[in-house]
């Protein structure tokens, strides 16, 4: 009876072929984790990009336009606040890896009516809609911000993210919660 020793040459090769597949998938694998992960880190900075445009057209000191003073009344589409619209280059790293997000933002006044005639208001309306009214006010109700943030990714494809808020004619220092903070710090020894 014939004994075998070890290995032949087939199953050496089916071996390291079995093994190379599998390395393969394994870098394969985490080159897709790497540009997910960077995908994934360009989407947060635009997410944080149209946070802090929403945030930026909030903090306005005025309500009625006065020259030099950022104001309620001048929050327009791409106008408004310290932060212009249009591209802007974001370093990403310390070698310098410059990534361009475009920021932009549609505004909306809508006005707080009376639809039912019954001399309390019950709906908002914007421009161009049934009992928007005749006299505007000189601000209006409430602005609907949209802001559109966009870039390109890894591969140079083009990614948008949308961001939506409302803005209400107070001024920060007018607002219960801003009266709140600076009373319980004041109390403080």
């Amino acid at each position: 009876m014939y004994k075998k020793y070890g290995f032949s040459l087939i199953e050496v090769s089916i071996a390291s072929l079995l093994i190379m597949l599998g390395v393969t998938g394994y870098v394969t694998l985490q080159s897709e984790y790497v540009v997910a992960d960077a995908n994934i880190n360009l989407r947060n900075l635009a997410l944080h990009l149209a946070q802090e445009k929403l945030t930026d057209l909030v903090y306005f000191q005025q309500l009625s336009h006065i020259p030099g003073a950022i104001s309620y009344q001048n929050i327009a589409t791409n106008l408004g606040g310290t932060i212009a619209s249009g591209e802007r280059d974001v370093i990403i790293s310390s070698v310098l890896n410059l990534q361009t997000y475009d920021t932009q933002w549609q505004v909306e006044n809508l006005y707080y009516v009376d639809t039912t005639f019954n001399g309390i208001a019950d709906s908002w309306v914007k421009d161009g809609e049934p009992f928007f009214p005749i006299v505007i006010p000189r601000n209006a109700d409430l602005k609907s911000v949209h802001v559109t943030v966009t870039w390109l990714d890894i591969s140079g494809g083009s990614k948008k993210i949308d961001m939506f808020g409302s803005i209400a004619p107070f001024l920060q220092s007018q607002s219960f919660q801003a009266k709140y903070r600076l009373s319980s710090t004041t109390a403080m020894p």
